[in-house]
């Protein structure tokens, strides 16, 4: 520059008073800048964030010197403070959401609180199968706002892990019938693992009975279930002791027969009956290795 060969026209980088925040490099860089330099007639300087620099292109000092640095002054500082408002602004929406989010799940606590997790009039027993809490957690996201749905899926932990046998009939036919005259007739009962899915359904209408339903209904699969395995207990002994009993009527009746030949009548032969002794044990063990044996 301010030579015979320099350029009449160049870049001029100003470093920042402050790191500028991400709204007010969209705005500097944006059409907002581009309007204003145009409309105090600087059309063609250019501005760009770089970093902590902004570097004003397409001008020279003597520009900046009659007025562009005053108008890119004012520029910034109007950048400047309708970022901040609009920061504010976010702060307090932030603020007001926390707010609403706070209250929203103060209100979830205390319909879930409200639930009944044990049969109504009954105490239950710690044997029993029944529901421990349920996993607010699994609710779903938009539960008490403006977008939720009105039937939705409500997970519940169990007090204690069920049984093969409760889990078979947990969502049996006898808790279909039992819901379906309770008129709970869209409502689904699905185990897994250690927890029930309560589908298509809603804290207030487990609020309103449907909890205590199902709770009785647990309550009484772990009597029912106590009882099929204690008769298919008594079922399993009773056919064990009769295959001991027909595996012992086979070997006394087995032991009980003879192969030997029988004497003939007033003959005596000394040492036959020795001899004929000792071939039957043989032939005894042979068969007890896998043998057989031919009698002619």
């Amino acid at each position: 520059m301010h030579t015979p060969d320099g350029p009449e026209r160049y870049t001029v980088s100003a470093v920042f008073t402050r790191r500028p925040t991400a709204g007010e490099i969209e705005a500097i860089n944006g059409a907002e800048a581009r309007a204003s330099l145009e409309s105090a007639h600087y059309p063609r300087a250019t501005l760009k964030v770089s970093d902590r620099r902004l570097e004003i292109g397409n001008t020279s000092l003597e520009e900046l010197a009659g007025g562009l640095a005053a108008v890119i002054s004012g520029l910034l500082a109007r950048i400047s403070a309708t970022d901040e408002a609009r920061s504010h602004v976010a702060a307090d929406e932030v603020a007001d959401h926390n707010q609403r989010e706070a209250q929203r799940a103060a209100s979830i606590r205390e319909l879930v609180d409200a639930i009944p997790l044990s049969p109504i009039g009954f105490v239950q027993h710690s044997e029993e199968l029944g529901l421990a809490r349920l996993v607010t957690a699994l609710l779903p996201s938009t539960l008490g706002t403006e977008f939720a749905s009105r039937r939705y899926t409500v997970t519940a932990e169990f007090t204690r892990p069920p049984t093969r046998t409760e889990l078979t009939m947990i969502d049996g036919p006898t808790a279909r019938a039992l819901l379906d005259e309770a008129g709970y007739t869209a409502v689904t009962l699905k185990p897994r693992d250690r927890r029930l899915e309560i589908h298509d359904t809603n804290l207030a209408e487990l609020t309103d009975g449907l909890a205590a339903i199902i709770a009785a209904h647990l309550a009484e699969t772990t009597q029912a279930a106590t009882a099929r395995d204690t008769e298919t207990a008594a079922e399993a002994t009773r056919l064990a002791q009769q295959e001991e009993q027909r595996a012992e009527y086979i070997r006394t009746a087995a032991a009980a027969i003879s192969f030997a030949a029988p004497p003939e009548p007033g003959r005596s032969v000394p040492g036959q009956d020795d001899e004929i002794s000792a071939e039957a044990s043989e032939l005894g063990e042979w068969e007890d290795e896998g043998g057989s044996a031919a009698v002619s």
